[in-house]
């Protein structure tokens, strides 16, 4: 009895082993570089072959579409490379909407309007906006960019908006954030014309990049 167990022990930790192996067997295509000449080669060669995994032909199905308008940026560099960069930056995005999250799991922001003001012959752009403490600490710092967008998602202006102003825990505040205007700049005056005109076809965002806790706390996007 001793010897069939032996056996069966001896025969499953085998299998295991093999299939561990299988697994781990890199494929051979991973360190073949994309040139202009053996592009759709290797976009062939991708399908047919087993040894790659889903989650790397995902990826370098990602990596290849990020250079689609820059095609030759892709030349000399390894499927492996593409598929080590495009993790790189999942990764990275991941950690950046992880945070941004957190972020909102503790605050609340909500845009309340903009207005054109001249000081001495100068103008500039006052947007108002509240945000909310919704945890059980005092927030110390907030720190981010009031974005503006397109009705078709594009980015118009982003201006950086930094609280230094306490706000206590399960109140909120409303702020004002003073920008000279830059007549120069064609992106601000389409935005400008936009909210004078037709506010309703702007997308207003708040991206948080910072915030710091009484207790000291704080998650920073910005930190390299």
């Amino acid at each position: 009895m001793r010897s069939k167990s032996f056996i069966i022990v001896f025969f499953i930790a085998f299998l295991v082993a093999s299939v561990g192996c299988q697994k781990t067997k890199p494929s051979p295509l991973l360190n073949e570089k994309l040139t202009a000449q053996n592009f759709f080669e290797l976009v062939e060669k991708v399908k047919k072959d087993s040894l790659l995994t889903a989650e790397e032909i995902d990826l370098f199905s990602s990596g290849v579409a990020r250079y689609s308008n820059f095609v030759d940026s892709l030349f000399n560099k390894s499927i492996k490379e593409i598929i080590d960069q495009e993790r790189t930056l999942r990764r990275r995005q991941s950690y950046i909407n992880l945070a941004t999250n957190a972020i909102v799991c503790y605050s609340r922001f909500r845009y309340d309007g903009w207005k054109p003001i001249e000081i001495d012959g100068s103008k500039f752009n006052v947007f108002t906006y509240t945000i909310s403490n919704i945890s059980k600490n005092d927030i110390k710092k907030i720190y981010g960019y009031l974005q503006f967008f397109t009705t078709s998602n594009q980015l118009i202006r982003a201006y950086r908006i930094n609280v230094d102003q306490t706000i206590k825990a399960g109140q909120f505040t409303q702020f004002q954030s003073t920008f000279r205007a830059e007549e120069n700049n064609q992106n601000e005056q389409f935005l400008i014309k936009s909210l004078e005109e037709n506010p309703r076809s702007i997308l207003v965002t708040w991206r948080p990049m910072y915030i710091e806790l009484d207790n000291g706390q704080k998650i920073d996007l910005e930190e390299k």
